[in-house]
């Protein structure tokens, strides 16, 4: 027997998320209930590993509400406009979040983050040659200082790091050093 679903029952309809009860029956044909979260998008997470002419990665620190404190992160939005594509999203994204522009958008890696939470997936992209080009354009909820970390160094800036540190910079190193020695 494998799980089934057999309906989801919304609970709340916020503005950005609705809250879900998704019914099942598990494994041992039991019925359960999965409390879960939906945003309201039109398609994956974008996040951009922005990368600078000099080997630096373009970071966020941005004030975060939910978790009341500061955490270093790569730029990232929701895909909230209609027929934009996530290219287009990653380079509006650095700009708008960093200042920043840059070659291409090329797709690091896709997937789930937390899966138990919320059916959100999230593409990653690199923009190379990263430079700044005016000064960042955060929207009023986002108070926002952009660093950049030598490549070399951000493993060991992570770990020492005293600020919270989003852990999907760490998962995609590996996914960038690939991209950026294949070059």
């Amino acid at each position: 027997m494998s799980i089934k679903i057999l309906k989801d029952e919304l609970v709340h309809d916020g503005e950005y998320v609705q809250y879900i009860d998704r019914h099942f029956v598990d494994m041992n044909g039991n019925l359960g209930i999965w409390e879960m979260v939906r945003r309201k998008t039109f398609g994956r997470i974008v996040q951009v590993a922005g990368v600078t002419p000099d080997n630096h990665l373009v970071c966020i620190k941005i004030y975060r509400i939910p978790v009341q404190d500061y955490v270093l992160e790569l730029p990232a939005g929701l895909m909230d406009k209609q027929g934009e594509s996530e290219a287009e999203m990653a380079k509006r994204e650095l700009l708008e979040e960093t200042g920043y522009v840059g070659d291409e958008p090329e797709l690091l890696v896709a997937g789930t983050f937390n899966a138990g939470l919320t059916g959100d997936e999230l593409a990653i992209y690199l923009i190379r040659n990263a430079k700044a080009e005016q000064k960042p354009q955060p929207e009023g909820a986002e108070d926002i200082q952009v660093m950049t970390i030598p490549m070399a160094r951000v493993l060991d800036f992570l770990r020492q790091s005293k600020l919270k540190v989003d852990v999907k910079i760490a998962g995609v190193l590996p996914f960038l050093a690939e991209k950026l020695s294949a070059d």
